[in-house]
């Protein structure tokens, strides 16, 4: 396909202090092997307070390949940041790109998901909604054991729950693909993104678009590299968010309902019935999940040719479990988070 016939990309990337990742992740925008008159980039800041803007206007001012536009978003959040892009896009747009400021993706990943996007649309004889890729580690490289455990964590059978973190390999229909490049009619048709949930908007979209009748597909043609938590706390939040917004989501769209997400919270309750009513092997649930958790932490061992993922997993696995399904039981008598925990 030639340069002037390939379709208009716009990369869209929301920001609010975040000074340490976004010139890797805008670098990586601009360098793309795309044709750079066919490829925009909008930045949304929520009114970052750091250097965050410093760098962005610097990128702008010495680039000379994609153009960047700068908008500000006084909500602050990722949902408003998207529709507010959304509401300024130009008529000729035919694809949105959604990416996280503290990620980056090779540089030939748009060439790569237009093309594949393009194939799918043509075995398919019309247009779909769009295409997700894989998610994958920041920097292989730069990653303490904390972030070394927290990504298999997140990934693994036990954690990843099929979500954005799953591996998979190949092309397929998903529901709720991770990092889409959109189709611009089909973000129009669904109205854009849901402003009233901070976390899990992505996923809400993607079921609203499937109830539309539009296909979504993921393809591991180039994956997108983003920055997991590396602290215990921002790990424990995290997990707590997650289950927070996704009782929110699981009142909205049913279908997502899985039941591997509450296959702990079933385990403690087997387990206490089994207790108090006086069976001799109450402790059975405890003693299998116990065994899973080993299990688990030596084949991802063996899997990364990592030996401390024996000990991280079995210690992370229960966080994660414990803290999501707390947030599940907080969103049932909350209606938000504070602002702070984003």
């Amino acid at each position: 396909m030639e340069g002037s016939e390939r379709p208009i990309v716009v990369s869209v990337v929301p920001t609010y202090n975040e000074e340490k990742w976004i010139e890797r992740c805008l670098s990586s925008l601009l360098s793309q092997t795309y044709p750079s008159d066919r490829h925009r980039i909008h930045v949304v800041d929520g009114g970052s307070t750091d250097s965050t803007l410093e760098v962005v206007r610097r990128l702008k001012d010495d680039n000379d390949g994609p153009q960047i536009t700068i908008f500000d978003n006084p909500q602050r959040r990722v949902p408003h940041a998207r529709n507010l892009s959304l509401a300024n896009m130009q008529d000729d747009v035919e694809l949105v790109f959604e990416v996280n400021a503290h990620g980056w993706v090779p540089e030939d990943h748009l060439e790569k998901r237009v093309s594949d996007m393009l194939e799918i649309e043509a075995e398919l004889g019309f247009h779909i909604a769009g295409v997700g890729c894989r998610v994958m580690p920041y920097d292989d490289e730069d990653m303490g054991l904390f972030a070394r455990w927290v990504e298999s964590t997140l990934s693994c059978p036990l954690g990843s729950g099929g979500g954005q973190f799953a591996r998979f390999t190949g092309r397929h229909q998903h529901k709720v693909p991770a990092f889409v490049i959109h189709r611009m009619e089909a973000l129009q048709d669904a109205q854009g993104w849901d402003e009233s949930l901070p976390t899990n908007q992505d996923s809400d979209l993607s079921m609203r678009l499937i109830k539309r009748g539009w296909q979504l597909w993921r393809s591991d043609v180039s994956p997108f590299h983003m920055v997991k938590r590396r602290r215990p706390l921002e790990f424990v939040r995290m997990c707590r968010r997650y289950g927070f917004w996704r009782t929110k989501t699981l009142f909205r769209h049913g279908s997502r309902f899985n039941i591997r997400e509450f296959l702990p919270l079933l385990g403690v309750i087997l387990t206490l019935a089994m207790f108090f009513s006086g069976f001799q092997y109450w402790f059975a649930p405890l003693a299998a999940y116990g065994l899973a958790l080993v299990q688990v932490g030596f084949m991802e061992a063996i899997r990364s040719k990592d030996i401390s993922l024996i000990f991280g997993l079995p210690l992370l696995l229960p966080i994660l479990h414990t803290m999501f399904t707390l947030g599940l039981f907080e969103g049932l008598i909350r209606r938000s988070l504070s602002i702070e925990d984003r």
